[in-house]
């Protein structure tokens, strides 16, 4: 099994708290998917804010071309037209190049993207250049390492235009039988976090997250959630969490068939229950 990318430790444990949740204030979301053989897939995902009667969403559509990577278009309600290329091996092995460059008419907004990545069983490396056509570059690189099952990381990012650092973030992650680690240090040394998964069978994740932050080391915050995911049979999965923000969120998932999922939940301000502002979301996801 390869080494995961720095956005990848820890995934597991994010998932239990974030996936499954799609609620807003009074939030409907509707994802489609199709495929036609292995060559072209389609795809969308429309969010709907009845309060504010705000649509936003994304359109896209991959081309597969065998041995010559895809070509991906994606258009975005604000008028963003992205075009890009991936190329997951190249002539050298385990390496993958990526780029895109995107361009909104109403607001001339352009930006350009090139990226390479590289993965094997000891590391997983990645590097990538934006800029926005003008004198702002960014650039973001991340490393992974193994260490006799220790996951070691770091990712840093770049700004030209401000001549500072967007990002400096390390990371550690292990399992140690049923249980899963993972460390993090986000914007050295300003920001803590710990999560944990404990797998308790096949059908059953618990997870806890907690977060330590820092502002120039005088004021400070701390926040603690704990979570979990149970699947109820082979269609229903039901998931709850709850920080110490005292803020309850629940989500129930049902595969109405093999291509249809439909998906409710909400979230609780435990503190003001009576002041309203609560969250509830439906979600339907079509893949074909």
């Amino acid at each position: 099994m390869s080494v995961p990318s720095f956005t990848d430790l820890g995934k597991n444990a994010r998932d239990v708290f974030r996936t499954g949740y799609h609620y807003g204030k009074r939030l409907i979301k509707l994802s489609v998917k199709s495929k036609s053989s292995d060559t072209v897939e389609v795809g969308s995902n429309l969010r709907f804010e009845s309060e504010t009667s705000k649509l936003t969403g994304t359109a896209n559509t991959e081309y597969k071309m065998k041995d010559y990577g895809s070509l991906l278009l994606k258009w975005t309600t604000d008028g963003t037209v992205t075009l890009g290329y991936n190329r997951h091996h190249t002539i050298i092995p385990d390496i993958g190049l990526q780029s895109e460059i995107s361009y909104n008419p109403e607001t001339t907004a352009r930006s350009v993207e090139i990226g390479a990545k590289c993965s094997k069983q000891s590391f997983n490396a990645l590097c990538s250049i934006s800029s926005d056509m003008n004198s702002n570059v960014n650039v973001l690189g991340s490393i992974v390492t193994a260490v006799k099952g220790l996951l070691i990381g770091y990712q840093g990012g770049y700004n030209s235009e401000t001549n500072k650092m967007t990002t400096n973030d390390v990371g550690l992650a292990f399992n140690y039988r049923d249980v899963g680690f993972h460390f993090r240090c986000t914007s050295i040394p300003h920001e803590y976090g710990l999560s944990l998964l404990y797998r308790v069978n096949s059908d059953w994740d618990a997870a806890v997250d907690g977060i330590l932050a820092k502002n120039g080391g005088i004021e400070g915050y701390y926040t603690l959630g704990a979570g979990a995911r149970c699947n109820i049979d082979e269609r229903s999965t039901f998931r709850c969490k709850f920080n110490t923000d005292l803020q309850l969120g629940m989500g129930l998932q049902q595969k109405l068939d093999e291509n249809i999922t439909l998906s409710l939940s909400f979230n609780i301000d435990c503190a003001n229950v009576t002041r309203g502002g609560h969250k509830v979301g439906l979600a339907i996801e079509i893949e074909a």
